[in-house]
């Protein structure tokens, strides 16, 4: 688990910061749905209020050693002899037009697997590539956005990957909540499950000045950017195992540091 500190400065009172939580892009898939993924680059690049985290599992990193390796659904620019390098490349040059944006990379899953069975740490590699914050598997990160020397507002987000397979919906939100709940932060967001689930539980507490008042913790599972089911080529590995549709996309979280106010939009 790691820990950071990601300072924002700004000038206005009005001003409303966006956070996306990026992840589970598995390029290098015909099922990636690679245009989707640039126009959110695109849109985050335009942005002057927008930041952005990497939640894990970048590239699907699935070798012939794997047992769902199908060489039918790799992509064309993937080199069937180099798989995980030129994987790597692509999404260097897909993420470094807002890399300085970029609070940090989580690793994946993914990422996981073909560190200890292929000995290649591409989540490392990609942060030196990006010059970014290493994040681990889990991270907290305290966030200060500082619009003048002794005016700074902060908020604490925990930040994982996830794992599991919960396929309801149900399952889903239980494992969003089971987040939330056990770790003290003001955003809690997860990836993994392809889908696209947010929370806000209602806090109630005293200010400095023993003033009640209301906080909220807001919480998200942070979607996808493959396709479980597409047409035309063969099936994916999600469907396989007959999960349900991937949600694509990504929520954002709304950040009004002057007001103290956290909004999470799915």
């Amino acid at each position: 688990m790691e820990t950071k500190t990601f300072k924002v400065h700004y000038r206005s009172r009005k001003d409303e910061f966006r956070l996306y939580p990026i992840g589970d892009i598995h390029a290098g898939t015909l099922h990636c749905a690679e245009d989707l993924i640039k126009k959110q680059v695109k849109e985050i690049k335009e942005n002057p209020h927008a930041i952005w985290i990497g939640m894990g599992d970048y590239a699907d990193l699935i070798t012939p050693k794997d047992p769902r390796w199908d060489v039918e659904v790799i992509s064309p620019w993937v080199e069937r002899s180099n798989v995980a390098e030129s994987q790597r490349v692509w999404l260097v040059k897909l993420l470094q037009p807002i890399a300085n944006k970029c609070v940090g990379l989580l690793a994946g899953n993914h990422e996981e697997s073909i560190r200890r069975y292929n000995y290649q740490d591409i989540h490392l590699d990609l942060c030196r590539d990006l010059n970014v914050s290493y994040l681990g598997y889990t991270a907290f990160v305290r966030f200060q956005f500082i619009r003048i020397r002794n005016s700074v507002t902060t908020f604490i987000g925990a930040f994982q990957h996830g794992s599991g397979g919960a396929q309801t919906e149900g399952g889903k939100i239980m494992r969003l909540k089971k987040l939330m709940d056990s770790f003290n932060a003001d955003i809690c967001c997860m990836g993994h499950l392809h889908d696209i689930k947010t929370n806000v539980i209602p806090i109630m507490g005293i200010d400095e000045s023993n003033t009640i008042e209301q906080k909220v913790k807001v919480g998200a599972i942070t979607g996808s950017w493959m396709r479980a089911y597409t047409q035309g080529i063969r099936p994916s590995y999600a469907e396989i195992k007959g999960y349900t549709p991937s949600t694509l996309g990504c929520p954002h979280f709304v950040i009004i540091p002057d007001k103290n106010i956290l909004q999470v939009i799915r």
